[in-house]
């Protein structure tokens, strides 16, 4: 079981799949080593970019953030502002956030080892 407890599950829509993809390549240079770093000493514990497939002609990710606590993700706001917002202001996307707190979770044997190595 993660010590997650706080998730925000945020979906960004995109006019078309070539900028869904440029996207996509623009995170390795906002999420270096030393800005995954900051993210990580504010209390984020984990970032995921998923690229969703289940719907014929929409271009769309997931992204799946989840913090140690309220105070991590008040701490990790003003770091996206800085590192993230600047970045990504010239994509025209649709953006859903939904914010929750965790209240039921399981982890395979499998994951828990993933995040052991």
């Amino acid at each position: 079981m993660t010590s997650s407890k706080l998730v925000n599950y945020t979906t960004r829509e995109f006019m078309s799949d070539h900028e869904l993809e440029q996207y996509i390549v623009k995170q390795n240079e906002i999420f270096t080593p030393k800005v995954i770093e900051e993210f990580t000493k504010a209390g984020m514990l984990r970032r995921v970019l998923t690229k969703l497939w289940n719907k014929e002609g929409v271009h769309r990710v997931g992204i799946l953030f989840e913090y140690r606590d309220e105070k991590a993700y008040i701490a990790c706001q003003s770091l996206l502002e800085k590192h993230y917002i600047p970045m990504v202001k010239t994509f025209i996307t649709k953006v859903i956030g939904s914010r929750g707190i965790v209240v039921h979770e399981f982890s395979s044997e499998e994951f828990t080892k993933g995040q052991n190595n």
